[in-house]
């Protein structure tokens, strides 16, 4: 991977000598319009020594151009990329992690991760933008603490497909909504504190997202809604969001753990 002036190369080799992709992003989006460098852990980035995962976005959606050579043959196009990293001891014992943007007309994206931050504690950063609207949601917002009332509020089912999630503050609402087919799920790969550990979460790059954006002046005054549609989806409008289900999250990696495979 080589970075300069808002570019990033890839380039993946494999022993395969006939399998190659070469990636290169442009026209960075960044996370934050006013400070380019800022990811969705805001102000809690200066605490990221001290804790023990930490995610950073660095371009939202942004053009990106590859040429893949399979057995001879060469393929090249365009279409949207996201760009992020992690890095820390390990992920947590269980996790969500979303992404979606919109090619078409009006322009969307979300980003969300989150999971078990300590038992009985789930954390959040969600970060969603749209034509109008540029919004950031962390901790003590976007945390829930069993059996306390909360800002936020978690519905997930890996075994449905679904996700759904309610995070607000005192004057912005967004309720995010998620499915996707349970066949479209597959295995990856996620760093634990031994090593990586494969099948250790199930991702879905089809999943259909719907947003619901609310807004009120005042504390005390009822909510009004300003957006609602899908973010998503494909020039042609097939769905095209990705939803990952990671460790205790995810039936299957529970069932693994349970036959003693992980």
């Amino acid at each position: 991977m080589k970075l300069c002036n808002n570019i990033i190369d890839y380039t993946v080799q494999t022993s395969d000598p006939d399998l190659s992709l070469s990636l290169r992003v442009t026209e960075r989006v960044p996370w934050s319009d006013v400070a380019p460098l800022a990811g969705p852990m805001g102000p809690l980035a200066i605490l990221s020594r001290f804790l023990p995962l930490n995610w950073h976005v660095f371009c939202t959606s942004s053009k990106a151009e590859y040429l893949f050579t399979h057995a001879g043959r060469t393929h090249e196009g365009s279409g949207t990329s996201h760009v992020e990293k992690n890095w820390g001891a390990s992920f947590p014992p269980g996790w969500i992690w979303s992404q979606s943007f919109a090619d078409a007309e009006p322009k969307k994206s979300l980003c969300l991760a989150g999971g078990i931050a300590l038992p009985g504690v789930e954390a959040y950063l969600i970060g969603y933008r749209s034509s109008r609207l540029h919004w950031d949601f962390q901790p003590p917002f976007a945390m829930s603490i069993w059996p306390l009332p909360s800002f936020m509020h978690v519905e997930r089912d890996s075994r449905a497909g679904t996700f759904r999630l309610t995070v607000r503050t005192f004057t912005r609402k967004l309720v995010v909504t998620e499915h996707a087919p349970l066949e479209s799920f597959m295995g990856v790969a996620c760093p634990l504190a031994d090593g990586h550990e494969p099948s250790f979460a199930y991702e879905s790059f089809v999943a259909r997202t719907r947003i619901e954006a609310w807004e009120r002046w005042y504390p005390w005054q009822p909510w009004q809604l300003v957006e609602d549609g899908p973010c998503g989806v494909t020039s042609e409008g097939r769905p095209c969001s990705a939803l990952e289900f990671g460790g205790s999250f995810s039936h299957l990696v529970r069932e693994r753990s349970r036959k003693g495979e992980i």
